[in-house]
């Protein structure tokens, strides 16, 4: 008997059944992302609201019998429980809710509008568990992670799109709609953390439209692949080697076996750090706007929370933050959030580590001696440290000789501009401390925060130019910030440090960097500077096509810098873009914030190390 005449193994019924499940599945969420698209995302309906809950209901019995049917044909009940037990949550909180409804029964809510916010948060819920458990079965399959990190903004990307589309995302009496390109542009600033933005996020969108921009946000700064590991651990399942793999790539960690503990680290610091700028910057929002209700302000002192810690730049006011640089909390909450989301959670979970063991220390508990910082952690603390007094004195220096105060101070006042209600000063004039404080917070938020205290118009060409160079120099590696790094910078700086003084090795902090290192930092500079030069280029085809007065070769080269860098930082250029413009900023957000280096190693996936070297031979250089 041949191969192909052996009989074949019968499907077993259990399959079937399961692979049934899965269809009936599908069908379910898309009726579940439907119904609530409709009922939620339109001022008026397109169909009965009571026709949308009835499918809801049938969407809800369906995910509850997927649930107990898969348990009851599970061949071991108990794993599968613990695997699943955030379903099976939802599911008694929700009967729970349900059975009491009529004794939570109050004036404003009755039974029946009780039973369909069960309903729909059960489905939400459930929705979120489902994505996020899809993402993570995708991980564990042959893709490569580079292609996965890749797909899961593209991803993150259109579906935020789809949402800001919907006609509840912008005020009901907007006096345009909202356009495709505008759509997908605010999403991808977004996600890209960004927060350049072609419609003011405050009034030109509604309440619904900045909580999906503010989702959008998060996602984009922590990376979906980390919420997908996340959950994968809260359900007691081990992280496969290729999942591993996916959330080191996200992470830049190097040793596989800690990247269960850093990811619930990034996710537990992640939150503590926006819920406490959230805290310590809430009166600042009830000072600016005693009048507002306090949900409002509560509202903005999240959203500009974790746009902080994102880097995302995107804010609620009109004006960033001009009308706040008046209060301590810019310069004292803001300022911190920005430069702990730039450090990068490498740097993050050693500084707790390290800090965590001088604790214990001081309380007298058993352990070595001392927890040294590893090298990655001091370059970029030194650099960075370097860069923010750098940057700052070199801005005051730069202003006070180019004299920008009386060269480039044309004012923008309440009678220019009705949207702008107070007057905006430029640098140098404030007063002396002032301006040390702003020249301070614009040093922190040029490297890829976006907030500004001060209209960056009215800096001078000199001054453009060093806000420039640090948007091109950017966070630190695996953080929410952009830009070419400030590991990039330092190594390349070593680099010829070691040259000049004659040293074969590159040397810091008493240890030595390998020479891989330093060419993949070359290659990393190489590129993010081609990156610059390409999006600078055809920005100013697209710029110079429009009609119109002529924007300076200056201002588009800072538009360039700001959205390569995901800064968000902008001399009004952004207004002003063609649609040709738009998806060449839009491009230049996206590849700078996966790098230019993730895209080029995704298309080369093929190459193979060559296993032969050819004979070497010197080259004339300088």
């Amino acid at each position: 008997m041949s191969k192909n005449d052996q009989p074949t193994s019968p499907i077993s019924a259990r399959t079937v059944i399961l692979a049934g499940g899965d269809a009936v599945m599908v069908l379910a969420a898309a009726a579940a992302i439907s119904t609530l698209a409709l009922e939620y995302g339109f001022y008026q309906p397109p169909v009965k609201v009571e026709h949308l809950h009835l499918i809801q209901v049938w969407v809800l019995g369906a995910f509850v019998l997927d649930r107990v049917g898969r348990l009851l044909l599970s061949r071991r009940r108990r794993l599968f429980l613990k695997e699943n037990w955030i379903d099976f949550a939802l599911m008694g909180g929700a009967a729970v809710v349900a059975l009491a409804a009529r004794r939570l029964q109050t004036r404003v809510l009755s039974a029946a509008a009780l039973y369909v916010i069960v309903t729909q948060v059960y489905i939400l819920a459930v929705l979120v568990v489902r994505a996020v458990g899809l993402q993570v079965r995708v991980a564990g399959t042959g893709i490569h992670p580079i292609w996965l990190l890749i797909g899961g903004f593209v991803v993150v990307i259109l579906f935020g799109t789809c949402l800001l589309l919907l006609p509840t995302a912008i005020p009901e009496q907007a006096e345009r709609p909202l356009g495709f390109a505008d759509a997908l542009f605010t999403a991808t600033s977004a996600t890209c953390v960004t927060g350049l933005i072609v419609r003011d996020t405050g009034s030109e969108f509604s309440r619904f439209g900045q909580v999906v921009i503010l989702t959008l946000i998060q996602l984009g700064g922590l990376g979906i692949m980390i919420f997908g590991t996340v959950f994968a651990l809260l359900a007691g399942r081990d992280l496969s080697v290729r999942e591993s793999l996916v959330a080191r790539q996200v992470l830049s960690e190097g040793t596989i076996g800690r990247i269960g503990r850093m990811v619930k680290f990034v996710v537990l610091a992640t939150f503590v750090a926006e819920a406490a700028g959230a805290l310590l910057s809430y009166w600042m929002w009830r000072q600016h706007d005693p009048g507002a209700p306090p949900g409002k302000a509560a509202f903005h002192t999240v959203f500009h929370a974790i746009s902080a810690f994102c880097n995302a730049g995107f804010s609620l006011q009109k004006t960033s933050l001009t009308d706040l640089a008046r209060y301590w909390q810019v310069i004292a909450v803001m300022a911190p959030l920005i430069v702990l989301g730039g450090l990068g959670f490498p740097v993050l979970y050693d500084l707790a580590r390290a800090g965590w063991h001088g604790l214990r220390r001081l309380l007298g508990a058993a352990g070595p001696a001392a927890v040294t910082l590893t090298l990655h952690s001091k370059l970029v603390l030194s650099t960075s440290a370097i860069l923010v007094l750098l940057g700052a004195g070199g801005l005051l220096a730069i202003e006070h000789a180019s004299d920008a105060g009386q060269t480039y101070g044309s004012s923008v006042t309440a009678q220019d501009n009705p949207q702008v209600r107070l007057y905006q000063p430029g640098l140098l004039e404030l007063a002396p401390p002032q301006q040390v404080r702003e020249a301070v917070f614009q040093s922190v938020t040029a490297r890829t925060a976006g907030f500004n205290t001060i209209p960056m118009s009215k800096l001078s060409h000199a001054g453009k130019f060093w806000m420039c160079l640090l948007m091109i120099i950017g966070g630190s590696p695996a953080g929410t910030a952009g830009g070419m790094k400030t590991a990039t910078v330092a190594i390349l700086v070593l680099a010829i440090a070691s040259i000049l003084r004659r040293r074969e090795r590159i040397e810091s902090f008493r240890r030595t960097i390998a020479e891989s290192f330093v060419r993949k930092a070359t290659v990393l500079a190489g590129l993010y500077l081609a990156l610059v030069a390409a999006s600078t280029l055809l920005l100013s085809v697209a710029m110079y096509q429009r009609r119109g007065p002529a924007i300076p070769f200056m201002d588009v080269f800072f538009e360039a810098c700001s959205a390569c860098g995901t800064v968000g930082l902008t001399c009004g250029v952004t207004r002003s873009l063609t649609t040709f413009g738009k998806y060449v900023i839009m491009a230049s957000m996206f590849i700078g914030r996966l790098g230019p280096l993730t895209l080029l190693l995704a298309l080369t996936l093929r190459y193979r190390p060559a296993r032969y070297a050819y004979p070497n031979e010197e080259v004339v250089l300088g």
